[in-house]
């Protein structure tokens, strides 16, 4: 097995177009997959953007964002910790592929961890990221994170600073089969 490069780099440091190499790469890697173990051809599945409370659950102050479809959310009391970003069990037949994040100057949350099956699989350290023209604190990961079909996940943020908005919007898509959300 290769070397994942699961790291978050600051979108200054990419080259033009490598941002979109990077989506257009997670986003074929995982529908090959998916179209492969479904079987079902690519042509019968729907690459969507990410829901914040519909596909992965979005928290805020430690209540399920259940009807608010919106990246926004203030973090909980406590500081110094990874708190519950979000959680889930990822739906049947749904690929979830995270290939970066956008977050606000104003870091209230300093780190995202990405637990998945049970395990850690990467922490990105949003510090990285600049504010302003350089980056407008958006970073990109070569390599995607993907939650498969019925697997557990936990995505934590680490808090700096409690009861605090929080603006975390992970860039990424959702795989299914056509007509499950969308039937273009």
């Amino acid at each position: 097995m290769g070397t994942s490069m699961v790291q978050l780099i600051p979108v200054s440091e990419l080259a033009p177009g490598e941002a979109a190499t990077i989506r257009n790469s997670v986003i074929k890697g995982v529908l090959t997959r998916a179209s492969a173990e479904l079987p079902m051809p690519m042509d019968k599945l729907v690459v969507r953007d990410i829901r914040a409370a519909s596909d992965i659950l979005l928290y805020s102050k430690g209540a399920v964002h259940s009807t608010i479809e919106d990246w926004s959310c203030v973090t909980g009391a406590t500081t110094g910790a990874y708190e519950t970003m979000a959680t889930g069990n990822n739906a049947d037949q749904r690929w979830i592929a995270i290939f970066g994040v956008m977050t606000s100057a104003e870091l209230s949350c300093t780190a995202l961890r990405f637990n998945i099956g049970g395990s850690d699989r990467v922490i990105w350290q949003l510090q990285n990221l600049k504010p302003g023209d350089d980056d407008n604190m958006v970073g990109f990961c070569p390599s995607g994170i993907v939650i498969y079909p019925n697997s557990p996940y936990t995505i934590s943020r680490w808090v700096m600073v409690g009861s605090a908005p929080a603006f975390i919007l992970l860039k990424g898509v959702v795989i299914e089969p056509r007509g499950k959300v969308i039937s273009p």
